[in-house]
């Protein structure tokens, strides 16, 4: 029995290592944002902690790695900013704790042109919770009932 007890928490030890997306619930993402934007991927890239461009396809993100894979979109329309005019192009970092290769997300996203929500706060633009950002257009009316009741209650973010 003790054996069993010593492999079940080394297996668990393991897997509690691996990485597993957030999941955050659509109110609770709304309530930390401050821009619904409409954009398309136009580009992928890669940086290392000291802001490098990384080319190399097999370079990866994932916990003790510095690099970060960020998106290059293209904002398509404005719904709701806090800012007077977000930029025509953002750069939106993937979650560093997952684990991807740059090849692997920019032949994700080669010749992917699909339009969707981007849910970002702040002056940086940034994801309100990491990897958290990206919703279907699908959701555009769930989502602005959402500001408008988190506006109401809440009052400014």
């Amino acid at each position: 029995m003790r054996y069993v007890l010593i492999l079940v928490s080394f297996l668990y030890s393991i897997f509690a290592q691996a990485s597993l997306p957030l999941r955050v619930e659509l109110s609770e993402l709304v309530k930390n944002t401050d821009h619904l934007l409409v954009g398309h991927v136009v580009g992928v890239d890669m940086i290392n902690d000291k802001g490098d461009k990384i080319t190399d396809s097999q370079a990866m993100t994932g916990p003790g790695i510095d690099n970060i894979i960020r998106l290059k979109i293209e904002i398509d329309e404005t719904v709701i900013s806090n800012s007077v005019q977000p930029p025509k192009i953002i750069m939106v970092p993937l979650d560093p704790f997952m684990h991807h290769s740059l090849g692997q997300i920019q032949r994700a996203h080669d010749g992917d042109t699909r339009k969707f929500l981007l849910l970002l706060k702040g002056r940086s633009l940034s994801p309100p919770f990491p990897g958290n950002y990206r919703r279907e257009l699908s959701e555009k009316e769930e989502i602005l009932k959402l500001f408008n009741m988190h506006k109401k209650v809440g009052g400014e973010n």
